[in-house]
């Protein structure tokens, strides 16, 4: 089979194809790791660590402890748990993200994408914009929260198998004794980053507006970017964040855009994680401005979106 010969399928057929291998190779990968990194894991759960695990995860579902606090016993946990266990896990989920979602895009627009690579938009580089990205990528994460925190009010409060699953997230893949916040930070903020915007925004937002409008291929490639994170109670929260990368990436013409959203996103847990273990206590936060993010995020869309409108005129 050429590959001038994939280039021809029916649009159908492609998305088809790209989704049902990049749904495959997600569950492939994720059974690997499972298995890798399964006798260490139970060997955690069986000791004191796991005991601790189930104790903190309890303090949170009970919200007997705030913020700071969980991120302080979070390091100590870390502390307690050899380095080389939590590496591995670490570096696995790294060529998982290179292979997966960075590997692939770039096979599926090789192979499906009659301009290949060219079909990838980076033709805006207004500094207005950048700023713009950068305020709106601060403040997407908090609508994302407060989405998620609707759906537990509505379906009930996550279970405690929950919180010790992120709990055991954060001390596998937050900075350890043998890995500073350097290696961190590229490894579960900037790759998963690039390659994840490379896959739903690069490839499937444009393939799916291929079937109908670019309206529906974000709402889409959101949908499929909020289900293969496999996070039932954070649905919203993925959902929420691929429909503004989506627009951000379709108004601004930059694919740069998003991927500087999607790791600003990835990066706050690191920052917030290094500012709570920093300090010996949190400041007072106020609730006054609880609508500012909405209001922000709102006019940065429509910044893009008159950015959009502006250029289109032009054009014409």
């Amino acid at each position: 089979m050429s590959l001038s010969h994939l280039k021809s399928w029916p649009l159908n057929k492609k998305i088809v194809a790209s989704i049902t291998l990049l749904v495959f190779s997600i569950l492939l990968f994720n059974g690997l790791y499972s298995l890798i990194i399964h006798g260490d894991l139970k060997a955690l759960e069986s000791g004191s660590v796991g005991d601790k695990v189930t104790q903190l995860a309890q303090q949170k579902l009970d919200a007997k402890i705030d913020d700071f606090s969980f991120f302080k016993e979070i390091q100590k946990l870390i502390q307690e748990v050899d380095s080389k266990i939590l590496n591995k896990g670490f570096y696995i989920q790294i060529g998982y993200n290179l292979i997966v979602f960075f590997g692939l895009s770039i096979l599926f627009m090789k192979f499906f994408q009659v301009d290949e690579l060219k079909s990838l938009n980076f033709r805006n580089k207004s500094v207005v914009l950048l700023l713009v990205v950068l305020v709106l990528a601060i403040n997407v994460p908090s609508i994302g929260i407060d989405a998620t925190s609707m759906l537990e009010s509505i379906l009930g409060e996550s279970s405690l198998d929950d919180k010790k699953n992120l709990i055991s997230q954060f001390i596998l893949f937050l900075p350890n004794a043998e890995r500073g916040w350097i290696v961190t930070l590229i490894g579960i903020a900037l790759i998963p980053a690039i390659g994840e915007e490379l896959m739903f925004r690069g490839f499937l937002m444009n393939l799916l507006a291929q079937k109908s409008n670019h309206h529906n291929g974000i709402a889409v490639s959101a949908l499929i970017f909020a289900v293969v994170h496999f996070n039932f109670t954070n649905f919203f929260f993925y959902f929420i964040l691929g429909v503004v990368m989506g627009y951000v990436y379709y108004w601004g013409r930059n694919l740069i855009f998003p991927i500087i959203i999607h790791f600003v996103n990835n990066a706050l847990v690191l920052f917030g994680y290094m500012y709570a273990i920093s300090i010996e206590a949190p400041e007072e936060f106020s609730q006054s401005y609880f609508f500012m993010p909405y209001i922000i995020t709102g006019l940065s869309l429509l910044i893009f979106y008159l950015n959009f409108k502006r250029n289109e005129n032009l054009l014409h």
